[in-house]
């Protein structure tokens, strides 16, 4: 996970180094979005 971390951390540094990039801020978003989802905390509610 701490892999995930670092790539999370540098496309946060990639957006703000083109802060006005609202291409590069799409595509990363999807990136994460893609990441994310390898990370399901719940599958369904508990109680």
């Amino acid at each position: 996970k701490e892999k995930e971390f670092e790539l999370i951390a540098n496309k946060i540094c990639d957006v703000l180094d083109d802060i006005n990039n609202t291409s590069l801020q799409a595509k990363i978003s999807k990136e994460l979005e893609e990441l994310s989802s390898n990370f399901v905390i719940y599958n369904q509610a508990s109680y």
